[in-house]
């Protein structure tokens, strides 16, 4: 499957642990200045560039900075645009907490359009689940969250230190706040609708 990483404007850590020759990165915005410090070239930088200085790039896309949508957005249009899927941001945590959750109900909007996009940080994941999902276990826990971003959901947990079975999880509901892994595979099975999904290390 063809992947999209996209380096927004959030939190710089410096942690690209995915990207590869052969995907296409795409910077927002102040991620082009991401990029930079970290020794990426990008295939594509897009943005009103209104906190950055504008690159001197060769494919650079300058938007209006008066406009209805983020320049993440805009980068994950043209990706989409492109054929691209499977899309990982890296940079869209932290920063202003209005576009974490912008980019967090973005992804909700996409995935029901069959885009699958990741928010990925040191020692942080969000994604979303509409279908079952399986973890192998890698030698170290940390914190599972999980939320229902439809009305409700309906789930299954297994192997997770707080099991759920059959459980009805409405929108208001935060039960599934910070549930841990305990040295195990585990699985979440997701009978109706669309959850939210965060690892965390247990050091942040």
């Amino acid at each position: 499957m063809k992947r999209c990483f996209i380096i927004g404007g959030g939190d710089f850590d410096g942690f690209y642990d995915e990207i590869r020759s052969e995907d296409l990165l795409i910077t927002a915005d102040k991620g082009y200045d991401y990029a930079k410090k970290s020794n990426l070239i990008p295939d594509y930088a897009i943005g009103d560039f209104d906190s950055t200085e504008r690159p001197n790039f060769k494919n650079i896309i300058v938007l209006n900075p008066i406009k209805d949508f983020t320049d993440t957005v805009a980068a994950i249009n043209f990706a989409i645009e492109k054929g691209y899927k499977d899309i990982t941001i890296y940079a869209g945590l932290g920063g202003r907490e209005s576009h974490t959750i912008s980019n967090i109900k973005s992804m909700f909007s996409y995935k029901k359009k069959g885009i699958d996009i990741r928010l990925k940080a040191k020692g942080k994941e969000i994604f979303l689940l509409d279908k079952d999902f399986s973890y192998k276990y890698k030698g170290e826990d940390f914190y599972v969250s999980i939320f229902s971003l439809t009305e409700k959901s309906k789930l299954d947990i297994e192997g997770l230190f707080y099991e759920l079975d059959d459980y009805t999880m409405a929108n208001d509901d935060a039960l599934g706040v910070s549930n841990q892994t305990k040295g195990l595979d585990f699985e979440i099975r997701v009978k109706e609708g669309i959850l939210l999904v965060i690892f965390e290390n247990f050091n942040i």
